[in-house]
This record gives structure tokens, sequence and C-alpha cells, in this order.
């Protein structure tokens, strides 16, 4: 480490403050910044802050010591409804406790206003964000005593870790590092015998939903590619829903000739056990996405005005689909919100995702080999 640093009086074991907030696929990039740090710090103190929506993301990795949770959404709605002092009130706790914890170091992958004023909150010495270009939102250096200028034109994952930096810690290949409990596993082979899927079973899945409606693809199309795997590659089709998602996920469901199972309102540790019992996951830029490609699960992953560059899935065995944007934008760090339309989405076919999938379940079974597929 940089004997220049201020890391204070712990040492070899130092209390470390990582503010992701959320969501989830964003806090699954942030997944191998934990494995680093507790790769450097083994006896060290972890905690993750995180919004309330999010809070058992950051469970699913064992480096993570502590889980401390903030709920900005509701702050958001109580500053509009006039309870200023609420809002302060709940911070100024906040701020006494941890004061009380006296972090060492706290890491803002987020850059934004709000994560950077959570992690001021922390009064940790070293507070580590990134340069002006490379924030969300400009105003996070205010709150940080090291900024980081990370690599152009890299994955999310290769800048969250250009933050370890100021530490002297150097992270070749990220490891996400996630453990789905033998608990959760087991439930989610309850769910799969409840919708008629044995243990052998080849098993497919589909998450239609996403965050924004611009990155949700057609649900017909969805319906005739499930149907597609199921005539020629044997595969049962689960379909997964988020909050919120169920209805667009039903659509989905009623258009397959063979009725999928259909499995919503999952836990995060749900879910990621599902995920690991997959043999390929077709999705978009969604966070179901981001963390099967971090257990390991193929994806197909369908691409409308999002930057493969930037937040493809990571590893082997993964086809991104994507069009040209013919709205002129240029593909940069983030998904594009101010997109009117979404000809780049709706130019991917049904034809070109079935052939994708079919391609990586084929390969997948050659690899395998005969009977083990």
């Amino acid at each position: 480490m940089d004997p220049t640093l201020p890391i204070g009086a712990s040492g070899d074991r130092p209390r470390i403050a990582l503010v992701r907030l959320g969501a989830m696929g964003d806090c699954v990039y942030t997944f191998p910044l934990v494995t680093a740090l507790r790769g450097r710090f083994p006896h060290g103190e972890l905690t993750w802050i995180v919004d309330a929506g999010h809070q058992d993301v950051p469970r699913l990795h064992p480096g993570v010591d502590r889980v401390a949770v903030v709920d900005t959404q509701r702050w958001r709605r109580d500053l509009g409804a006039g309870r200023l002092g609420r809002v302060a009130g709940e911070i100024r706790a906040i701020r006494r406790t941890w004061s009380a914890e006296r972090f060492d170091i706290a890491l803002d992958p987020q850059g934004s206003i709000k994560s950077g004023a959570i992690t001021w909150l922390t009064r940790a010495r070293v507070r580590v964000g990134f340069s002006l270009a490379a924030c969300r939102e400009g105003m996070n250096i205010l709150f940080t005593t090291h900024r980081v200028e990370p690599p152009p034109e890299e994955h999310i994952i290769r800048k969250n870790l250009s933050l370890l930096a100021p530490l002297a810690i150097r992270a070749e290949k990220p490891v996400f590092g996630i453990r789905p409990s033998p608990d959760a596993g087991a439930r989610t082979a309850s769910l799969l015998q409840d919708g008629g899927i044995g243990p052998e079973e080849r098993v497919v899945g589909m998450h239609p939903g996403a965050g924004s409606p611009r990155k949700r693809w057609d649900p017909d199309r969805y319906a005739r590619v499930g149907d597609r795997l199921h005539e020629c590659c044997g595969a049962r089709v689960v379909l997964t829903a988020g909050p919120g998602e169920e209805e667009v996920v039903a659509q989905v469901a009623s258009r397959m000739r063979r009725a999928p199972v259909v499995l919503s309102s999952l836990r995060v540790g749900e879910l990621a056990a599902l995920l690991s019992r997959y043999e390929l996951l077709v999705a978009g830029d969604t966070g179901p996405l981001h963390l099967a490609a971090a257990l390991g699960c193929p994806t197909i992953a369908i691409y409308g005005p999002s930057d493969p560059v930037r937040v493809a899935p990571v590893g082997d065995g993964h086809r991104v689909l994507k069009k040209p944007c013919a709205c002129g934008w240029e593909p940069g760090l983030y998904f594009n919100r101010r997109c009117p339309d979404v000809p780049c989405l709706g130019a991917i076919t049904a034809e070109e995702v079935v052939a994708a999938a079919t391609s990586v379940l084929e390969a997948g079974a050659a690899v395998a080999g005969p009977g083990q597929s």
C-alpha cells in the first residue's frame, strides 16, 4: 500500500465503507470490487451502504461483513411533502452512527450527488471517487478526498476497479465471488418441481421485464423464442418477473403454445439460485441478466439504446444482439434515457435470438459431453 495514503490506525484491518445504492445490475458490477478489497484486507471489516430496495443484493457476496441500509426514496418523498425535519433527523442519526464506526476508507463507485453525500457522511479519512469527467454528476467530487481518472472506453467493471488505485491494489481479472445459499437452492428446486420441472431437465430462462420500457423487447417475440427453444432443444422455459413486471410476463406466457413456468416476486437469493440452474438466460439489459452472467450462466443479451462496450455481460458464453442506433445517439457510459424511440431494439428479430440461443446451447452441450448436458 502507498505509505503516504492516510489509511488510519487500523492498518491491515481497516473499516471500509462501500457506497453503491442500487440498482441490481450496478450492484452486481460492484462485486469484483468487494472481492479485490477482501483479497487485500482479509481481516478488514467491509460495510456496504445500499438503498432499502436493494438491501438483499450485497448479501450474495460472502466478503461483505455488514449491510447498512438507507432509504433515499423515502427521503425524496418526505422532502417533496415538506417533512424536512424528519429527513434531517434521520441523516443526523446516521452520521452519529457512522462516526462511531470510525471508517478508515470509503469508496463511491456510483458517482452521483446522492452517493457522494452519503460517502461524506461516513466521515472516513480516505474517500475515493471518480474525477469530474467520470462522475455521473459532477458535484460528487465535493465529497471525496481522492479522485480517480478511469481508463477511457472501458467496461463499467474496469471503471469500478480503478477506484483501487489510491490503495495500491491491482485486480487483473474481475472475480464476482457470488455464492447462492443452499437454502435458496433448495427453495428454487422446490418451485421448479412444483412447475413440473425435474432436476435433470434442460431449463432456459427468459426475463422480459426491465427497469425502463425502452429496454423491453417485444413480448410476442419472447413467446416465439420460448416456443422454438422448447421445440428444437427440448428446453423447459421459465419466465421471471421483478416487481411491476408481472403484466409483461403474463403477456409472454399467454402467447406461448407450451405453458412456461412463471416465477415472480423471488427473493434475490432465490433468483441467484434459479439463474445458477439455467443452461441459458434470454433477457434485455436488466439486473437478472448481469447477475446470471456473474454466476456463470450463458446469456443472450437483447440490447436497445444501451452500450454493450460498457455494460455487456462479462465472461464466456454470452451473445449480445445490438443494432445501430437510428436516433443518432453515440454509445456512451450509460443507457440513453432521452431516446424518443427504440427502432434499434425493434430491429432484433426472434429468428436472430433463436439462432444465437441454439448456438450457445449446442456449444454448452458439446462441452458437457454426451449425457451430461
